[in-house]
């Protein structure tokens, strides 16, 4: 059981790295958006919700002056999508995107379909009304300045990420190595993964979803066969020693969070849940290290099961001042990463 579990940490990683290099409406409603996704979805549907509203104006504009028209349901149609437009920045989550595009989405369906009922009554031309609407989107700065922001957003984001995911790898393969297990196969892929930054970075700059989605089908598989070799070199390493590096992974973490606790300490003064769930982390350290002295493997699972969970809420209070606290960038950035290095910690912790 272990050993499988090592392996689906990668995969969980490789996973998250794939989604985030499909396009910005490609991903399952389910799936758990991180924070550079949520900001690349988030200014995608706003630079195409800008572009229905620029076409809904130019719409009315052309139905208005035409004879026997009349267009409040447009107006009414128009501000709903507005209303709608404005909930963009509030939403994080994958139902939340979902419920949004498919509102939005029946919205401008109704509006083309009373558009079609004015221009008839008006006896209006499809192909004018056709050419308002174009020279109302092509070359708006509005609409420009939108779709630019969502390219630079999901180019910074996406490579901030892909970085992200292999200093965590590397990191996890440097711990695995240091606690008996061969990652000479391990790294080899790992190395090649690295190397096909220059062409996401390309793809990205390119602003081509297919360029992108090309290069992550190259990447994917080596992600896999990188969880594949890992489980391969986890079989060659005793239940003991896989409980021993599982302590020896909270501790160091433990090493830094008290170094962490220190520095919020000196700024917050009182910092809150950190400092219990540390705790509670530390005494169920000491708990699987006895256990696991006296040859007892199956009671060393016990707190060890705990240990796993202390890290995830350890983690959660970090995420938490993170985002709520007013904090120099870089104890900022050392927070961020701390939650990183626990969720991973905890990932990784084999338990029957």
């Amino acid at each position: 059981m272990a050993v499988r579990q090592y392996r689906w940490v990668f995969i969980v990683l490789l996973i998250g790295f794939a989604v985030i290099c499909l396009p910005a409406a490609g991903a399952p409603v389910d799936t758990p958006f991180s924070p550079s996704e949520i900001s690349i979805r988030q200014a995608h549907l706003g630079w195409i919700a800008l572009s229905r509203e620029a076409e809904m104006n130019a719409a009315i504009a052309y139905i208005y002056p035409l004879y026997e028209t009349d267009t409040p349901r447009l107006n009414a149609l128009l501000a709903d999508f507005k209303s709608q437009e404005s909930l963009i920045p509030a939403t994080t989550t994958g139902e939340g995107f979902a419920n949004l595009s498919q509102e939005m989405r029946s919205i401008t369906a109704e509006f083309r379909n009373e558009t079609g009922v004015q221009v008839a009554k008006g006896h209006g031309k499809p192909a004018d009304l056709s050419q308002k609407i174009t020279a109302a989107t092509i070359n708006n700065p509005y609409i420009d300045e939108k779709k630019a922001a969502y390219w630079d957003t999901r180019r910074t984001r996406q490579l901030a990420d892909f970085d992200a995911w292999v200093l965590a790898s590397q990191a996890s393969l440097d711990t695995l190595r240091k606690g008996g297990y061969d990652t000479a196969a391990s790294q080899r892929t790992l190395d090649v993964i690295a190397s096909k930054r220059p062409d996401l970075q390309s793809a990205l700059e390119s602003k081509s979803d297919d360029r992108i989605i090309a290069v992550n089908a190259v990447i994917l598989p080596l992600t896999r066969e990188l969880g594949r070799q890992v489980q391969v070199s986890q079989t060659r390493v005793s239940e003991a020693e896989r409980i021993q590096f599982s302590v020896d992974l909270g501790y160091r973490a433990v090493y830094r969070a008290d170094a962490i606790n220190q520095d919020l300490t000196a700024i917050l003064l009182d910092i809150g849940p950190p400092v219990p769930a540390l705790k509670k982390l530390k005494t169920d350290l000491v708990a699987t290290s006895r256990a696991l002295n006296t040859g007892n493997l199956p009671l060393a699972k016990t707190p060890l099961t705990l240990v796993k969970k202390d890290l995830k809420d350890l983690s959660a209070t970090y995420r938490d001042i993170a985002s709520s606290q007013d904090l120099p960038p870089d104890l900022t950035a050392n927070l961020r990463s701390m939650v990183i290095t626990l969720d991973t910690a905890a990932d990784r912790m084999g338990v029957d």
